[in-house]
């Protein structure tokens, strides 16, 4: 080959590779402008009770999906809760919740990942009810996950300290950047953790106050979890993100 035809291959090589990266950036403008505005929301009433949500990976711990037994009312005979299917008389509906209910299997750190949306700039909350925990009772969101759920960020109420923590991951090692003193939460009372990112910008929320509020540029989009850790029993309800 010679060098002028060597020459013109590179520069055909480097048209394709601008013109496919022109396309993607295009595809993905698309997929934002679809997204923008949706929400998905967590409530667990599809899902198969005792069992995690459909589609979940969890990493650690027990996630089971439980009914409210304190709320629950008996079905409508041959109707289920959400309509899907029959149930038999006498089964009960209500609110559901999802539980991670490991005490103590020896590992830090126990969250579950929905591998679906995938988002860049979003808004999440959840309900949470810490039921137990020794060593550090916890509750939190994780959000901008990768694929494998080892890099992203997570917030979290720590009981044990009374903060709340924004943290990132890299690796699966969880690494701080900004802590705030909260009132640590009682066991068995709801409260509410909320997240915004948009672009850098990362505010938390909790109970509806402003906590945190902060510049991080390490991660941008990715999938949304929820995490806990030690030997936390930990409830958790209506679950809903929001793309921006």
């Amino acid at each position: 080959m010679t060098a002028r035809s060597m020459r013109f291959a590179v520069i055909s090589v480097s048209v394709v590779l601008l013109l496919g990266i022109a396309a993607q950036s295009r595809a993905d403008k698309r997929d934002r402008a679809r997204l923008k505005g949706k929400t998905w929301t967590w409530n667990f009433a599809a899902d198969t009770l005792g069992l995690a949500p459909t589609g979940s990976r969890p990493y650690g711990g027990t996630w089971a999906v439980e009914l409210d037994s304190a709320l629950a009312t008996p079905a409508p005979i041959g109707v289920a809760p959400d309509d899907s299917s029959s149930v038999a008389a006498g089964a009960l509906a209500g609110p559901r919740f999802l539980r991670q209910k490991e005490g103590d299997d020896g590992i830090a750190y126990h969250y579950i990942q929905f591998p679906k949306p995938h988002l860049k700039d979003l808004e999440a909350s959840v309900r949470f009810r810490i039921r137990s925990g020794e060593i550090d009772p916890t509750a939190g969101i994780a959000f901008h996950l990768d694929a494998k759920g080892r890099n992203g960020y997570v917030v979290r109420v720590s009981g044990a300290e009374g903060e709340i923590v924004a943290h990132y991951l890299i690796y699966g090692k969880r690494r701080d950047l900004r802590v705030a003193k909260i009132e640590a939460p009682e066991p068995g009372a709801w409260h509410t953790l909320a997240v915004r990112k948009q672009g850098s910008v990362l505010e938390v929320r909790y109970d509806g106050a402003s906590i945190l509020k902060m510049r991080d540029e390490r991660f941008s989009e990715g999938n949304v979890g929820l995490w806990t850790e030690d030997d936390t029993i930990v409830d958790f309800a209506d679950f809903v993100v929001k793309s921006l």
